[in-house]
């Protein structure tokens, strides 16, 4: 933060109270389960409002979410699709998680960054 031209004296004051770090940690440990057992959810299509829900407490446990819209017509899917993509991304960011691309039609919600990784084709790690 002094980097940035902030003084953090006020904060100091919450690092070192014990109930804040407490708190805190009580939080983030609740937003995602390290438990979630790899828990993938294959999505097709677009949510109503109790598939929303669903999802959305799902991702909150932990789990992965794999939305696959390859199944629409270009209509249905500038009509409500990007809209569902648009929802969804809010809910990833909302909870510090991430949403990838990963081809057209295809979105992966993870609860946490790092959990995905793309590793290019013929390359080796002893090179």
């Amino acid at each position: 933060m002094k980097f940035l031209g902030f003084d953090n004296d006020d904060e100091d004051d919450y690092e070192n109270n014990d109930s804040y770090n407490d708190e805190r940690s009580r939080k983030n440990k609740s937003k995602h389960p390290a438990n979630s057992n790899g828990r993938l959810i294959l999505f097709k299509g677009i949510a109503d409002e109790v598939e929303k829900r669903r999802l959305c407490e799902a991702y909150n446990e932990g789990a992965m979410i794999l939305i696959d819209m390859h199944d629409l017509n270009r209509s249905e899917y500038d009509e409500a699709g990007k809209d569902f993509i648009t929802f969804m991304g809010g809910v990833a960011y909302a909870h510090s998680g991430e949403m990838k691309h990963i081809k057209p039609a295809q979105y992966l919600l993870t609860p946490r960054g790092g959990i995905f990784e793309v590793w290019p084709e013929g390359e080796s790690a002893d090179e």
